[in-house]
């Protein structure tokens, strides 16, 4: 599964700063608008503390996590969506990702200049996503304009009437109720203003209340506010260098990631793309992979190779939760494990370790 996860905000108000956070990197974050101006573009390893704990238990040392793709892109401003800045080549980039983060500025350093020489998160808020609307607006007008004529294009169009009426009310378009056939039909529309959204707040203090803002500004739906100290996460150890992540500091690491709102942003991203995490492990590694809820055994056997969904006989299967239970002692051999056997048919659940018998 190929997450993409966008990064969107004002200028000069921490997003590159958030992406070399997530992806170890070291793009430019100089104190002036548009520092950004070509997308960066980047590979998050997600360390899920599971995946170690799992590890010490069956004393594998080679590790491999999920990944998703981070795209940081320039700075939006008033007019974006009308090709003001570099507005229009930002927008047209959102239409490639899974979820955007939406970057605010919540501090009041006085020498981190602010674009409009204020700070008022929400109207910050509000000119983004203000663009957003609008860029979704045109391409549906557009798009209306090249449907009209076409009789067998006739739901769409219904479709496209009710968009823009919702987006010509200052709305973004996840706020409308769909029925089962819209849903079909919008799903393929791919607007940005469907996209889930976690709004993050750059705080000088993770303690700062944003609960207002999220009652009266954030109200679309399942997105998501979430407070994140930039200046004091840069130092932690949540992104280590694959080469130093291995079994035997994996205690360690566990306790760091529990103390960091960082982890929580890809527990919310999850959550909002509706993903589950299973593991699969040999006696040479352990490795996890992302799927969709719901997602069935046979697909998920496809997922790791397609030997395993072709000659797929049935999967043995023991959750994380009930499998660290269990007295580490049974693990001197992995063929002890306590495995509940299921046809292709099975619902794989959040958290599954799973070994598939194929022919």
């Amino acid at each position: 599964m190929n997450i993409k996860c966008g990064i969107i905000g004002l200028p000069n108000i921490g997003k590159s700063t958030l992406f070399n956070l997530l992806t170890n990197s070291q793009v430019r974050t100089d104190n002036y608008p548009f520092c950004t101006i070509n997308p960066n573009i980047g590979i998050v390893d997600l360390y899920d503390p599971r995946l170690y704990k799992i590890a010490d238990i069956i004393n594998i040392s080679n590790i491999l996590c999920s990944r998703i793709q981070l795209i940081d892109t320039a700075g939006l401003i008033k007019n974006a969506a009308n090709g003001i800045g570099l507005g229009e080549k930002i927008l047209e980039q959102l239409y490639k990702v899974n979820i955007i983060y939406h970057v605010v500025r919540n501090f009041k350093k006085n020498s981190i200049h602010h674009v409009y020489n204020r700070i008022s998160p929400i109207e910050d808020i509000n000119i983004i996503n203000m663009e957003l609307i609008l860029y979704d607006l045109i391409k549906c007008e557009n798009l209306l304009s090249k449907l009209k004529y076409n009789i067998t294009n006739e739901n769409i169009i219904k479709i496209c009437n009710k968009l823009i009426s919702c987006l010509n009310n200052n709305k973004m378009l996840k706020t409308l109720e769909f029925s089962d056939e819209e849903k079909n039909i919008v799903s393929n529309l791919n607007f940005i203003t469907l996209k889930p959204m976690i709004y993050i707040f750059n705080c000088d203090d993770t303690k700062t209340n944003v609960q207002n803002i999220s009652n009266t500004t954030i109200n679309y739906n399942k997105d998501i506010v979430i407070n994140i100290n930039f200046l004091k996460e840069k130092n932690i150890n949540f992104i280590i260098k694959k080469s130093t992540l291995d079994k035997t500091n994996f205690r360690t690491y566990n306790k760091i990631l529990s103390k960091y709102n960082l982890v929580r942003l890809f527990i919310h991203t999850f959550n909002l793309l509706n993903i589950i995490t299973f593991f699969t492990f040999n006696d040479k590694e352990i490795k996890s992979w992302m799927i969709k809820r719901g997602t069935t055994a046979l697909t998920a056997a496809k997922k790791i190779h397609s030997d395993i969904y072709n000659g797929f006989i049935k999967v043995k299967v023991i959750n994380y939760n009930k499998f660290v239970l269990i007295d580490n002692n049974k693990f001197q051999k992995l063929n002890k494990i306590p495995y509940a056997i299921y046809n292709k048919h099975y619902s794989i659940m959040d958290g599954d370790i799973l070994k598939f018998v194929f022919r």
